[in-house]
């Protein structure tokens, strides 16, 4: 055999292996596209579903230019702008451009950002509420069934107005560093809603400056809120109306608040229940080193020290203060024989 043949030979089993190869790289290819198509089409599928939902003959979702791709990696949904409402009680949520992310493999959840304006309306009254924003995103994640399972947002830098005069009488522009929004199903009861807030640097009016976080568990929630397609809160007012575990931490000047308790609501949807508030002082070290703060972060200082003298003396970990019984009874607020307001009725 010559030298030339003897180096065809040897390069044959190469040329094997780069065909294989090729082949291997094409049927990987091939497969992730087949399955990046079936994720296309159950997510398009899904979305028809949410576009095709109406209530009084209206859309409930509304996405102006919508297109749909992210081959090959994810799934991306754009809109130039977008409306959610509900013809039947008259709320409704608008804003700007809009992107949802779905990774293939989780077509059921969605990341979602959007333009840093969004405007809730309600027309009946003809209320509305804008958010300006440096940042809004969410997620939201859907099930076969219901629609729209958990969902969550943040927004950075808010600023929140209203042309509510009694909402801007009280609290003018509504501004934080930070707020931030879950729902989702309680995992131990699935048809309870578990809600959730966070607030850093929440300024409001002539209020003082918080930062803290809020959250409850709404019996029977979930169903008043998907399931119904009328007024959620009057279904939820029907079916249960009890609000159960509030837990709430929040921090006002020089005192930290503690709230823990539950609280149930009539057919008017006024307010009835017991909560206990802890009112809490740091350490003498701490409190001596901190400096002297504005009305603006500590203007209830005086107030809520002089509701800690009705309460009985707890400790909390490195903090001390009291424990104060508030009782709402037919949405006034009490603490021992001292009234500290009302809640408006939920409608």
């Amino acid at each position: 055999m010559s030298a030339h043949d003897q180096a065809l030979a040897k390069s044959r089993p190469n040329h094997r292996k780069y065909v294989f190869l090729g082949l291997f790289v094409l049927l990987v290819i091939a497969g992730w596209s087949a399955f990046w198509y079936v994720s296309y089409t159950k997510t398009q599928s899904l979305i028809d579903r949410l576009m095709a939902r109406q209530i009084n003959g209206t859309p409930v979702l509304q996405c102006q230019n919508q297109t749909l791709g992210g081959y090959p990696f994810r799934l991306l949904l754009t809109c130039s702008s977008y409306t959610a409402q509900n013809a039947q009680n008259g709320w409704r949520v608008e804003g700007g451009a809009f992107r949802a992310i779905w990774q293939i493999y989780t077509p059921n959840l969605a990341l979602i950002e959007s333009d840093t304006r969004l405007t809730i309306s309600h027309q009946p009254s003809g209320q509305t509420f804008d958010m300006v924003s440096s940042l809004m995103r969410g997620s939201v994640r859907f099930s076969p069934t219901e629609i729209i399972s958990r969902a969550s947002f943040e927004a950075a830098n808010p600023t929140v107005t209203s042309n509510n005069p009694a909402f801007s009488n009280m609290l003018g522009e509504i501004k934080a560093d930070s707020l931030a929004f879950h729902a989702r199903p309680n995992p131990d009861e699935s048809n309870d809603l578990d809600l959730s807030m966070t607030a850093t640097e929440l300024a409001a009016g002539s209020f003082p400056i918080v930062s803290g976080q809020f959250g409850v568990t709404l019996i029977e929630g979930l169903s008043a809120s998907i399931r119904n397609q009328g007024n959620p809160a009057r279904a939820w007012l029907q079916q249960s109306g009890e609000v159960k575990d509030i837990n709430g931490h929040v921090d006002i000047g020089q005192k930290t608040l503690k709230l823990n308790g539950d609280v149930s609501f009539d057919q008017q949807g006024l307010a009835n229940g017991l909560v206990k508030l802890k009112i809490l002082n740091p350490s003498v070290d701490a409190a001596t080193a901190g400096k002297t703060l504005s009305a603006k972060r500590d203007g209830l200082n005086g107030p809520l020290t002089a509701l800690q003298l009705m309460g009985k003396p707890v400790k909390d970990g490195d903090l001390i203060g009291s424990e104060v019984d508030i009782k709402l009874k037919g949405g006034n607020i009490q603490a021992g024989f001292l009234p500290l307001g009302r809640l408006p009725a939920i409608q």
